[in-house]
């Protein structure tokens, strides 16, 4: 008896260490619409996220478009923001990202953007497609969004 007390009273510490982690959710494409634009996300490679500090997740079928919402927000109640790798599908803080533009490259919002995990994934995704440019998460931020078609 004395163990099942120590093991919940360890589990009530645990709980109770205020350490609040933002983790992405996976996607369904049978339910799932960008906030934004409303579209279905069939297409999770390049879908994004926005998590906030109350836990909200916002889903975004495009990076345009969770860059369109985030310049309409009161950033103090974002507490993380997802990319996927378009290779692999794995999630990637958007500040921490490879990004790849040209205003040809198809996105579900025709924005033009892919993100990647490394530098090397998205220099292989421009060899790939013949052209393009790598961008930094800095580069990503002064870009100027529109619809690139």
């Amino acid at each position: 008896m004395k163990k099942i007390a120590s093991l919940l009273f360890a589990c009530f510490l645990a709980a109770c260490s205020g350490e609040k982690t933002y983790e992405p959710e996976d996607i369904n494409p049978d339910i799932d619409v960008c906030v934004v634009c409303n579209m279905s996300i069939v297409a999770e490679q390049y879908a994004t996220e926005a998590i906030l500090k109350d836990g909200t997740v916002h889903k975004f079928d495009d990076i345009g478009c969770m860059v369109e919402w985030m310049n309409k927000q009161n950033n103090d109640g974002i507490a993380k923001l997802y990319v996927r790798d378009v290779t692999n599908g794995k999630w990637i803080e958007l500040e921490h990202a490879v990004y790849v533009y040209n205003p040809n490259y198809w996105t579900p919002m025709n924005y033009g953007v892919v993100s990647f995990a490394n530098e090397k994934h998205a220099k292989e995704y421009m060899e790939q497609e013949g052209k393009g440019e790598v961008w930094t998460y800095e580069q990503l931020k002064k870009h100027r969004w529109g619809f690139e078609r």
